[in-house]
């Protein structure tokens, strides 16, 4: 539940003594963290605003909140309307956050097995940290949209065409599995999937397109490396699509409600994150989320989703988010070595290390 005092928003601001061309945007989340950005924030605030100016007269905004309270279809619709009000002093649709959209049925109810997605986040259900900050490595990409659109063709089959997730997941999942290797017989790949265009009935529909809070479901899917390298791009984003699409169901959304009502007293996380059994490689998608960060001086030249690292959590972690200027995507990672090695050293180049000047930032260099 959301209880609001009227005290607004936290605002931060504060200086960081370096030019924005001075970062290593290949690594972008682990330069911004050496530099204060995002500025810490205790988690009992709803959003703290925060606005970082760099050496060389650019600067950057934050929007930073609690996961608990939204997902990331929120936070962009919370920097879409701030920037629509900074330009016209109105927004034009208010933030639904009435939590009664989503109700436990009277008597909560869901499968046997439900349960098992998720795991205590606690101590003694983790991988010891050491393991986990030693086991991976930070790196930021840009796919140019040529390339995207060669990936769709590739992945699309019988008439059905794939869309830019399934077959960059496609393509991730092939990489993902000869990175494995012998090292165990299979792999899995999970997509974080928001539900608001996905759920069907009419209570949710008309709620959904303003509502802020969390819609976002985990599906998951294991399969052989042996197959996964044998198999083709097509019949791989197949099966993307398949394990989406029969996740995000009404259904599946009421029995994760029941389920949560029943065990709100404990922390959880998605099993399949906990970093036992085959490994997994989780994506995120906020690449077709409308995202407005013109509040005056024009759009930004970057925008991407960061945060706290993962602590415990030992999966490969991967966010894709459009770029502001042009139709290419940007993708974060945060994966083992040896994956990181492999995309780096791809013949395709695929995945090109971002760099200050593909942004157009190359040029802010001034101290």
């Amino acid at each position: 539940m959301l209880h609001c005092d009227n005290q607004g928003a936290e605002l931060v601001l504060a200086e960081a003594g370096v030019a924005l061309a001075s970062l290593d945007y290949g690594q972008l989340g682990a330069s911004l963290a050496e530099v204060g950005v995002p500025v810490k924030y205790d988690a009992g605030v709803a959003l703290s605003v925060q606005l970082v100016s760099f050496a060389c007269g650019g600067f950057a905004v934050a929007w930073a909140s609690n996961h608990v309270l939204i997902d990331g279809y929120s936070l962009c619709m919370i920097a879409t309307a701030w920037s629509e009000l900074a330009r016209s002093g109105a927004i034009s649709a208010a933030p639904n956050h009435d939590r009664s959209v989503f109700r436990p049925r009277a008597t909560p109810s869901y499968s046997p097995s439900f349960g098992e997605q998720f795991t205590p986040l606690e101590g003694a259900h983790l991988v010891n940290a050491l393991t986990t900050q030693c086991s991976f490595v930070g790196r930021t990409y840009y796919v140019e949209a040529r390339d995207l659109e060669t990936l769709r063709a590739q992945a699309s089959q019988d008439g059905v065409v794939a869309t830019r997730l399934e077959a960059l997941s496609a393509y991730l999942w092939k990489a993902f599995a000869a990175v494995v290797g012998a090292s165990d017989e299979s792999c899995r790949m999970g997509w974080w999937v928001n539900g608001r265009r996905r759920l069907a009935a009419p209570r949710y529909k008309a709620a959904m397109r303003d509502y802020v809070g969390n819609v976002t479901t985990f599906a998951v899917a294991e399969a052989g490396v042996e197959d996964t390298r044998r198999r083709s791009l097509q019949d791989i984003a197949s099966t993307v699509r398949e394990t989406i699409w029969s996740t995000a169901t009404d259904e599946h959304y009421q029995q994760l409600v029941d389920w949560v009502e029943e065990h709100r007293a404990t922390k959880y996380v998605e099993t399949a994150t906990v970093g036992l059994g085959s490994p997994v490689l989780a994506v995120t998608s906020f690449a077709t989320f409308s995202l407005d960060t013109d509040f005056g001086f024009g759009r930004a030249a970057l925008t991407m989703p960061t945060g706290e690292d993962c602590g415990r959590l030992c999966c490969g972690y991967v966010q894709i988010i459009a770029r502001p200027e042009g139709d290419g995507w940007l993708v974060d990672m945060y994966v083992w070595p040896r994956l990181a090695a492999a995309l780096d050293s791809d013949v395709r180049r695929i995945f090109k290390p971002l760099t200050a000047d593909y942004l157009g930032l190359g040029q802010y260099s001034r101290l």
